[in-house]
C-alpha cells in the first residue's frame, strides 16, 4: 500500500518565518523588507523583530502573518534559545520584567495567542541536542538559518545533524529554512518554507505547518515523497543532481543518489528508523525534508 508522506493535494506557497527590520536590530524598514520578498515571488511572511510582535496584513497581494522572535538564556549560566512566534491572533502574553521567561513558557505563551512556535537557529545557539526533550509544542525547528552562515557569522547555518541526533531518538522535529535577514548584504530571499495549504490565509496556512505539509528550500522542488513496498519514492525539479536519503545508520548502500529525470527510490532497511531527505541541484542549492518515521 502507498503513504504519501508529503501531502500534494493543494497549492504551493512559498514563505519566510524570520526576518528582522529597524524595529529590532535590521538594516532596512519594514516597508523595504516587505517590498523584497514580495518581489522576491513569496506568498507570505512575517516580520520577527526581537521582542516586539508584529501586526497581521497585506503588502500588496502578499500575506503578512503577525510575528516576533522571543529568546532566554544567556550562554554562561543558561542554555540559548530563540523562538519564533507567527500567526498569531491575540496579545502574546509574556513579560521579562522578572527574569528571562522559560522555553517552555514562552512556547505556550505563543501557542496560547493563536501562533505557531519555531525553534530558531539551534546550531547557532550551540544547543545541547538533549534539550530538545524538554520542549514540547514546537511546530518545527531550523534545519537552516541563512545569516548563521558565512560571510555574516561563522559556519553555523546548517542544523541537520541535530534533526538526525532527534529523529534517532525518536523526536520527528520537523524541518523548516528561514533567512533570520537582517539585511546586512545579501542574507534576504535565499532559504524558505514551501506549504502545501488549502489557500493562502493564516488559518490554512498555519494547520498545513502543524500537519506538518511542508518542506524547506533554497530553490530545489519536492513534488512528493511517498512509502511503498518497502521503497521511499521522491519526485523533485528536474535540476536536482543529487539525493541524499539520510537514517539512524551511518551508512547505507545507495545512500547517495545521482539523479537524472526527477524522480529516486531508496529502499530502507531494517534497522533504518527513520529517512530524512536532502536534495542538491546543479547550482548547490539545498532542499531538506523534515524527517519521517519507517518503523
Amino acid at each position: 500500500m502507498r503513504k504519501e508522506l508529503l501531502q500534494n493535494q493543494h497549492n504551493w506557497y512559498k514563505g519566510n518565518l524570520h526576518m528582522h527590520t529597524t524595529c529590532s536590530d535590521g538594516r532596512v524598514s519594514p516597508e523595504q523588507a516587505e517590498d523584497m520578498y514580495e518581489q522576491a515571488g513569496y506568498d507570505f511572511i512575517a516580520l520577527t523583530d526581537h521582542r516586539k510582535p508584529g501586526t497581521e496584513g497585506y503588502y500588496k497581494n502578499m500575506l503578512l502573518l503577525s510575528g516576533v522572535e522571543w529568546d532566554t538564556g544567556d550562554a554562561q549560566t543558561s542554555p540559548v534559545y530563540h523562538i519564533i512566534g507567527a500567526g498569531m491572533n491575540r496579545k502574546t502574553e509574556l513579560s521579562y520584567t522578572e527574569g528571562a521567561p522559560s522555553p517552555q513558557h514562552i512556547i505556550d505563551a505563543i501557542k496560547a495567542a493563536g501562533g505557531i512556535a519555531i525553534l530558531a537557529h539551534p546550531h547557532w545557539s550551540m544547543m545541547n541536542p538533549d534539550e530538545m526533550r524538554e520542549l514540547h509544542g514546537l511546530a518545527g525547528a531550523e534545519i537552516y538559518n541563512s545569516v548563521s552562515g558565512l560571510p555574516f557569522n561563522p559556519r553555523r547555518a546548517d542544523s541537520s545533524l541535530y534533526f538526525d541526533l532527534w529523529a534517532g531518538q525518536g523526536m520527528m522535529v520537523r524541518a523548516m529554512a528561514a533567512d533570520d535577514a537582517h539585511f546586512y548584504s545579501g542574507d534576504q530571499t535565499r532559504s524558505f518554507i514551501m506549504v502545501n495549504a488549502a489557500a493562502c490565509t493564516r488559518e490554512a496556512l498555519l494547520d498545513a505547518i502543524q500537519n506538518g505539509d511542508f518542506y524547506a528550500s533554497q530553490g530545489p522542488k519536492i513534488y512528493s515523497i511517498a512509502v511503498e513496498d518497502g521503497r521511499i519514492h521522491l519526485k523533485c525539479s528536474p535540476e536536482v543532481k543529487t539525493v541524499v536519503f539520510n537514517s539512524n545508520m551511518p551508512w547505507a548502500a545507495e545512500r547517495v543518489q545521482e539523479v537524472a529525470d526527477g524522480e529516486a527510490f531508496y529502499r530502507y532497511g531494517e534497522q533504518d528508523r527513520y529517512i530524512r531527505i536532502e536534495l542538491l541541484d546543479q547550482e548547490g542549492r539545498m532542499a531538506w525534508s523534515s524527517p519521517y518515521p519507517v518503523r
